[in-house]
């Protein structure tokens, strides 16, 4: 038995102050609260096969009907896409070279950011701003529950570099995130209930205000809030746009970007989109930078197009218009819409409780467990570099994926 210092994958946090008791491979947090990490340490990987038709088989095999499948389709999607940046880089390929389109499972939320990032720019924070610099915080409909230690870690810190004691922290949203709730008499924060609904005209509100006299503005709500933020030295929004469920949510992300930049001309103000815990970012900066455009990308006429609409996972599969769905979840057990008359392969972590239902089922290591690994951070500042931990002859996604194109180039 020893204990390791690790940094953890499940989630775009990358905690990198974990200390792990580790015992062969049984794996048990020493410092850690976390929730989605002490889950995640305790699935055994019992199980190793690959499947072809729900029966068990050896990865070679897997791979072959894979490759076959590859060969024959004549539109295929890679979505899901739960894995680091060499996993995406080897599924690129792949994608470019088959004329494939390219998806991520949560990007109905994430191309709000994105459509608003291409409408209005931004003002970008980091973690360490948001730690020890940032006196006032507005959280906006944000439950924490996707990255757990968010609030204990970044938000109400229990040391920082400047003196942050007065720190101003407002939640504006339906309900009270639990942290808070539980830590209410430790913590000073300040609740604003607003659905979704009433979230826009508040924003819209302090906009259309914000240039205005004190004496000019009737309501004196938009009149306090106006003046706490033009007060703060250092302010952060944080908004969460899975959370923002209705009809204006992209509205409402579009506002407060807009806001951000009006609060500029007074003071500093940044934001902060927390982004799933399914590293969806990673991917997506992948493509960035191999491709120019982001998620929701074909290849299909042998260069990329994006479209926010037309690419979208669930409309491709309910409109059949792919004959071969490759699945790629290398984190966690989410379950994939396995649409019968399409074929669907699944790349996945083994414990993957779908794995019997796919066409073919190929088990990979998780990154940062399994294997060396890269992921982004939350921020979109650095790249964090993991190491494996655990010693299971599982492969990485690359690795797969490289056996793929090495088995079509040879029947070629």
């Amino acid at each position: 038995m020893k204990n390791i210092n690790f940094t953890c994958p499940f989630c775009s946090l990358l905690c990198d102050d974990i200390q792990l008791e580790i015992k062969e491979n049984y794996l048990k947090p020493i410092n850690s609260i976390c929730p989605i990490l002490s889950t995640s340490l305790k699935k055994k990987v019992d199980d190793q096969f690959s499947r072809v038709n729900g029966k068990k088989t050896n990865i070679t095999k897997a791979i072959n009907e894979l490759s076959l499948l590859l060969k024959k389709s004549k539109s295929t999607l890679f979505t899901g896409m739960e894995t680091d940046i060499k996993g995406t880089k080897a599924a690129l390929d792949i994608i470019d070279k088959h004329k494939c389109i390219i998806d991520h499972f949560s990007s109905d939320s994430y191309v709000k950011n994105l459509k608003s990032m291409q409408e209005t720019g931004g003002f970008f924070l980091t973690l360490s701003e948001l730690k020890n610099r940032s006196d006032t915080i507005i959280i906006i409909q944000s439950s924490g529950e996707e990255l757990p230690m968010l609030f204990e870690k970044y938000i109400f810190p229990k040391n920082t570099i400047n003196n942050l004691k007065k720190r101003k922290v407002i939640f504006i949203g339906s309900k009270v995130p639990k942290f808070l709730y539980k830590n209410k008499r430790k913590i000073n924060f300040e609740y604003i209930k607003s659905d979704s609904d009433d979230l826009l005209n508040l924003i819209s509100s302090v906009r259309n205000s914000i240039n205005l006299q004190s004496e000019e503005i009737k309501d004196k709500k938009i009149l306090n809030f106006l003046e706490l933020l033009k007060k703060t030295k250092y302010g952060s929004i944080l908004w969460t746009a899975s959370e923002l469920q209705n009809d204006v949510s992209d509205i409402i992300i579009n506002e407060l970007n807009l806001l951000i930049q009006d609060l500029n001309k007074f003071t500093r103000f940044s934001g902060l989109s927390l982004s799933a815990s399914n590293h969806i970012l990673t991917v997506n900066e992948v493509l960035l930078w191999q491709t120019g455009f982001p998620i929701r990308t074909s290849f299909a006429n042998g260069f990329p197009v994006h479209d926010t609409e037309q690419f979208s996972t669930k409309k491709l599969l309910d409109n059949k218009e792919v004959d071969l769905v490759v699945w790629i979840n290398s984190f966690n057990e989410k379950n994939i819409i396995i649409n019968k008359k399409i074929k669907n392969v699944l790349i996945g972590i083994p414990t993957h409780s779908q794995k019997n239902k796919v066409d073919i089922f190929i088990p990979v290591g998780t990154p940062g467990l399994d294997h060396n690994s890269h992921l982004l951070r939350v921020d979109k500042v650095v790249s964090m570099p993991l190491k494996k931990i655990r010693n299971i002859s599982l492969p990485s996604v690359e690795q797969v994926l490289n056996k793929v194109k090495e088995r079509i180039a040879n029947d070629n």
